[in-house]
C-alpha cells in the first residue's frame, strides 16, 4: 500500500507540473492572439481613415476591438502573475516533500544504528563474556564463543562479532574463525576504544575480514570492579541500510544517497557508486557544510525540473551518529 501511495503521489506531482505547463502555454497563446487582434484593429483604423466618412462606423468597431484587446492583455497579465505564484508554491511543495523524505530516511537509519549502539553495550555486560576475559580458561572461552555465535545467528544483522583481551588479541569470534588469535592492537577501532575507555563506532568502510561494507561498534568489557578486561566489537551488515535506501519513496528516475561528512557516497541505489562517488561539489553538500540541517532547492533546466532535498543526521537519543546526511534528487 505504501509503495502504491508513493507512486500515486509522484504521479500527482508529475501531472500537476504538466497541467501547469499546459496552462502556461495556453496563456502565451492567448497573449499572442491578443496581439494579433490589436494589429488587426490598428490596420482597420488606418483603412477606415482612408475611407473617410464611409469608414466612420468601421473605425468605431476597430476602436472597440482595440479596447477589448487591451482589457484582455490586462487580464492575461493578471493570470500570468497567478500562474507564476502557483509555480513558486508548487516547487516549494515538491521541495518540502523531498526534504521530508530525506529526513525520514536518515531518521530510520539513526534508529537502526542506535539499536546496534545499544547491542554492543548490552553484550559487554554478559556474564560469560566477562568471565571469559576476567578469569580465562579454555572452557570459559568456548562458552563465551558459543554465546557470540548465537548472537550473530539470532540478530541476523551482523557479519561477525569479535572479543579481544586488553592486548588486542582475538579470543572469541562468531563467524570468521581464522581471526581467532590475531592481534587487533593496531586497528583504529581497538585504539579508539582503548584510549577513550568508552563505546565507539566507525564510519562505514569495506572490511577485508568480512568481505563487505560494514560499521563496527566496539565497547569495553569491564570486570565487576570496573577494570577493563577486553573489548567486544561488532561488524554490522550494511545491506540493512541499503534496504532502507531501496525502500525510500523516491521515483524511478530519482536518486537517493547517504553521504559521510566529507561528501563521499556510502549508500546509493546504484551500488557501484558506494565509496567511489563524491557529492562535495553539490549545492546540497555546501548547505550541509554551512550548518543547515535540512532543506531543499530547485533547478529548472530546459528538459526538467530538478528538485534536491537533504537532511543531516540529528542522531537518536545517546547515539550521536557520524555526521552523515541523506541527499535526494528528483526529476520532474
Amino acid at each position: 500500500m505504501e509503495d502504491t501511495k508513493s507512486e500515486k503521489l509522484s504521479t500527482v506531482f508529475d501531472g500537476l507540473i504538466q497541467d501547469y505547463e499546459s496552462l502556461h502555454s495556453s496563456l502565451n497563446e492567448i497573449y499572442n492572439e491578443s496581439q494579433n487582434i490589436r494589429i488587426l484593429s490598428f490596420n482597420s483604423s488606418i483603412e477606415a481613415a482612408r475611407a473617410g466618412t464611409v469608414g466612420k462606423g468601421f473605425r468605431v468597431i476597430a476602436n472597440e476591438i482595440k479596447n477589448i484587446s487591451e482589457k484582455n492583455d490586462t487580464q492575461n497579465q493578471t493570470c500570468q502573475k497567478v500562474v507564476d505564484q502557483i509555480e513558486t508554491k508548487m516547487h516549494k511543495l515538491i521541495g518540502i516533500r523531498t526534504a521530508e523524505m530525506a529526513f525520514d530516511t536518515i531518521d530510520k537509519v539513526d534508529r537502526n544504528l542506535f539499536e546496534r549502539y545499544c547491542d554492543v553495550q548490552a553484550w559487554a555486560t554478559f556474564g560469560k563474556i566477562i568471565d571469559c576475559l576476567a578469569n580465562p580458561t579454555e572452557e570459559k572461552r568456548r562458552s563465551a564463543e558459543h554465546t557470540i555465535e548465537n548472537l550473530v545467528r539470532i540478530y541476523e544483522v551482523y557479519h561477525d562479532i569479535l572479543l579481544t583481551d586488553t592486548s588486542g588479541t582475538v579470543v572469541c569470534v562468531g563467524v570468521n574463525k581464522n581471526l581467532r588469535g590475531r592481534s587487533m592492537q593496531n586497528t583504529k577501532w581497538f585504539k579508539e576504544t582503548s584510549e577513550s575507555q568508552s563505546t565507539t563506532y566507525s564510519d562505514m568502510y569495506y572490511s577485508e575480514s568480512v568481505k563487505d561494507w560494514t560499521v563496527s561498534y566496539s565497547c569495553p568489557v569491564r570486570a565487576q570492579d570496573g577494570t577493563i578486561v577486553g573489548i567486544i566489537s561488532t561488524r554490522f551488515n550494511w545491506k540493512f541500510i541499503l534496504n532502507i535506501i531501496s525502500s525510500a519513496k523516491v521515483s524511478h528516475s530519482g536518486e537517493i544517497f547517504i553521504i559521510n561528512k566529507d561528501g563521499l557516497v556510502i549508500a546509493s541505489k546504484n551500488k557501484d557508486e558506494i565509496l567511489k562517488r563524491h557529492l562535495a561539489d553539490w549545492e546540497a553538500f555546501n548547505h550541509i557544510s554551512q550548518g543547515q540541517k535540512m532543506g531543499f532547492y530547485t533547478n529548472k533546466t530546459s528538459r526538467a525540473l530538478e528538485v534536491f532535498g537533504y537532511s543531516k543526521t540529528p542522531g537518536y537519543n545517546s547515539y550521536k551518529g557520524k555526521e552523515w546526511s541523506v541527499v535526494i534528487k528528483e526529476n520532474y
